[in-house]
């Protein structure tokens, strides 16, 4: 490996030039050591600040390689990732946030392990969460949800945080899908993996709502499971459900058996709108994916590109 390229998405980090920068300085003696050149690119999704002058500006005058992408809006951080990944050669590619939660100094070791071992991909797993109680519960029942599904692509602990050789980057561009989370396309993949530790720093610029993790983890469901068929097992549990609650109450009928009738039927109708529309929402979801991907819009559209050098002492 000669060439590595170090991909940071960037959404309104202007506040976050600094940590990139400084990351990309700790690791360029371990990397030249191993003979390697790191690039650093730059993919600004559309941000509404001045993410992208500000990266253009600092790293001119700190002379750090970068390549800095702009997209025409926000397309998303795996959209703009695959942006980078078609418009950038290299012989290796990592991700890394701009928020500092990734560390930068991890990537020399991941860089190590991929060119001494038998694999071809680096995935950095999450060991702590420096989240509230109730994130990690939400996190932990996404997770049990995806294992039940059977989607071998999610793995709890698992992030973006990916170093992987080439021959997995172009396996991925040849992939056509728009509706896309590149880690979990990665894992779809097939190819040899191996895991390493890590501790995400916390972080208070991190763009990563609660809104956007939730569509992330529909997004991740819809795309490598087919949940559709939960709809015929629900089915299938309200049928055997509904026959012998309707013995039940022909039974009392011709007992004589005096059967409470209001608040019984108010809670079944409950139970039954809310099943149902648990199934229409999950087809909606199916829907909305469908129709994406049949209108074939670009993944993403680059505004500007510009290539900055390194300075030479």
């Amino acid at each position: 490996m000669s060439r590595l390229a170090i991909l940071v998405p960037a959404f309104n980090e202007s506040g976050n030039v600094d940590t990139v920068i400084t990351g990309m300085r700790a690791i360029g003696e371990p990397l030249a050591v191993q003979g390697v050149e790191p690039v650093l690119v730059v993919i600004d999704d559309g941000s509404k600040d001045r993410t992208f002058e500000l990266f253009a500006d600092r790293l001119h005058r700190e002379g750090v390689k970068a390549k800095l992408i702009g997209l025409v809006r926000n397309f998303g951080k795996d959209s703009a990732l695959f942006a980078a990944l078609q418009e950038v050669e290299a012989d290796a590619y990592v991700i890394v946030d701009a928020d500092g939660q990734t560390p930068f100094t991890l990537v020399p070791e991941m860089v190590r392990l991929l060119v001494s071992g038998s694999v071809q991909v680096i995935q950095a797993v999450k060991r702590q969460e420096s989240y509230g109680w109730s994130r990690r519960f939400l996190t932990t029942l996404f997770f049990w949800i995806a294992r039940k599904l059977g989607i071998g692509e999610l793995h709890k602990g698992a992030s973006d945080f990916i170093l992987f050789s080439r021959q997995v980057r172009d396996r991925l561009c040849q992939l056509q899908e728009k509706e896309i989370v590149v880690r979990n396309l990665i894992r779809w993949l097939g190819y040899p993996t191996r895991e390493i530790p890590f501790i995400p720093a916390p972080s208070d610029r991190t763009s990563f709502t609660f809104r956007k993790l939730f569509l992330l983890g529909v997004k991740s469901i819809i795309s490598f499971s087919h949940i559709l068929r939960i709809n015929f097992f629900i089915a299938l549990f309200y049928w055997v459900f509904s026959f012998f609650y309707g013995c039940l109450i022909l039974y009392n009928k011709l007992t004589g058996r005096i059967v409470v009738g209001l608040s019984t039927m108010t809670l079944l109708t409950l139970f039954s709108f809310g099943l149902m529309f648990f199934m229409i929402a999950i087809i909606g979801e199916y829907l909305i994916t469908l129709f994406e991907e049949v209108k074939k819009r670009p993944r993403y559209l680059i505004d500007r590109i510009v290539d900055v050098d390194a300075r030479r002492e």
